[in-house]
């Protein structure tokens, strides 16, 4: 069938072209931010942004991954149900966000102010149409791109705006609200967007039963992403924690088009009966050795020149992060591999095995980076967490092993590649004379 290899091939190109241009929205929006705001501001509202995805992912019972995976998750009598309960849990969850803030303001040293007023980001944001998760079920990669898209390039020139208005963390603490209500607005003029209240007793209990593991996973995933973030914003400067915000968001960049590729294309394909179960095997095998064999040969070569491209694109005041975004490419390169291999898990209906390596990951990133950080300052820290991907590979690796699946081929020659093109960038620095970026370990702007 002719039409599964293109079909592949074309959604696969759309979602990467629509993560390309979200990421080079965020990636200016971050470099214009950095200019107009000192590195203090980006540090509170990396802690900031932290602790509301947390607050957010709490009773998260998986609202898209349900209507994916259940037949009938199309229906207008389903959706209902979901998106009052989606309602229901947005409300719930500002309420407790706003009871949290004076304990968050004290813990972190913030004005609570900024946390009272990303609370209202879960209620506003819970209002969405569960139209834009019919999307993902039918495989609309290119409407959904393109949805997100517009989305994203609203709220890009209100947070620009209001950065040069205010030139105050008010600028990006009230985009952040102002970006969720433009998703939420926006998905009203998606096909079929109607929602009305309805609480089907039997829906209900099947969404939170496929749920109960989706809502695990996703706490333990977000604890085990969002710990360095959170730590590091009480055991450092602030101004140092925008420094390595900067990196990170810069490092994130692959791993999140993996876990776009892995939840918009891969688990859907899995979920869905309308295609022979070989034919999707081999379809989506060959389009995934040539996306990690493009990603990792990519962070090879961008882990080798980092320090180059953080002195291009920032001023002096965030030279440090081009070390910092070294490390973490390094264990990007895994961590790519792994948000893949997760897709193969959920898709399976096996997201139990998925929250158990995103718990190991935790425990190894919980025990690991308050060692490093302590033996080592900063720059220890950033190792530990760097190292915490190449664990968590091989923890989902168990998990696929268990399950009979996996793609161990081709994740050699990926990192192979990878490793191979970092050695050979560092190696031609080197005779060149022109230094390398990894002897600048622990060169910390205070």
């Amino acid at each position: 069938m002719t039409g599964v290899g293109g079909s592949f091939s074309g959604k696969l190109w759309w979602t990467i072209s629509g993560f390309l241009a979200s990421s080079i929205l965020r990636f200016s929006l971050n470099i214009i931010l950095s200019r107009l705001l000192a590195p203090e501001v980006m540090g509170v509202m990396l802690v900031v942004n932290s602790v509301r995805l947390g607050i957010e992912l709490l009773t998260d019972v998986g609202i898209e991954q349900n209507i994916i995976h259940h037949p009938d998750g199309a229906e207008r009598h389903f959706r209902d149900t979901a998106w009052t309960m989606q309602v229901l849990r947005g409300l719930f969850l500002s309420l407790l966000f706003l009871a949290a803030a004076p304990f968050l303001a004290a813990i972190y040293h913030i004005n609570i102010g900024i946390f009272l007023l990303a609370a209202c980001s879960p209620v506003i944001g819970g209002l969405h149409s569960t139209a834009i998760f019919v999307l993902v079920k039918q495989m609309e990669v290119r409407r959904r791109n393109q949805f997100e898209m517009g989305s994203e390039l609203l709220a890009f020139f209100v947070s620009v705006w209001l950065a040069w208005i205010l030139r105050s963390v008010w600028a990006p603490a009230v985009a952040l609200v102002c970006g969720v209500a433009i998703r939420s607005s926006f998905s009203y003029l998606l096909p079929d967007p109607r929602q009305t209240f309805c609480l089907d007793s039997e829906i209900r209990a099947r969404i939170i039963h496929f749920g109960k593991w989706i809502m695990v996973t996703s706490l333990v995933m977000y604890a085990a992403t969002n710990l360095d973030r959170l730590y590091l914003g009480r055991t450092i400067p602030l101004a140092l924690v925008g420094i390595y915000g900067i990196a990170r968001a810069m490092a994130e960049l692959p791993t999140n088009l993996a876990r776009r590729l892995g939840y918009q294309i891969i688990f859907p394909a899995l979920a869905s009966a309308s295609q022979g179960a070989e034919e999707r095997e081999k379809s989506m095998a060959l389009t995934r050795f040539y996306f990690v064999l493009t990603v990792s040969l990519g962070l090879g070569f961008g882990a080798g020149v980092a320090d180059w491209v953080i002195a291009l694109l920032y001023d002096p005041r965030y030279v440090s992060a081009g070390w910092i975004l070294s490390v973490l490419l390094v264990g990007a390169i895994f961590a790519v591999l792994s948000n893949i291999n997760e897709a193969l898990m959920l898709g399976a209906g096996r997201p139990v095995l998925s929250s158990l390596a995103n718990a190991a990951r935790f425990c190894t990133l919980a025990l690991w980076m308050p060692i490093g950080l302590g033996r080592w300052g900063f720059p220890g820290a950033v190792l530990a967490i760097a190292f915490t991907e190449i664990c968590q590979y091989g923890y989902i690796g168990l998990g696929l092993w268990r399950m009979g699946k996996g793609y161990w081929r081709q994740d050699v020659v990926a990192g192979g590649l990878a490793l191979a093109t970092l050695g050979g960038t560092c190696a031609v620095r080197y005779a060149l004379g022109i230094g390398m970026t990894f002897p600048q370990i622990g060169g910390v702007v205070p």
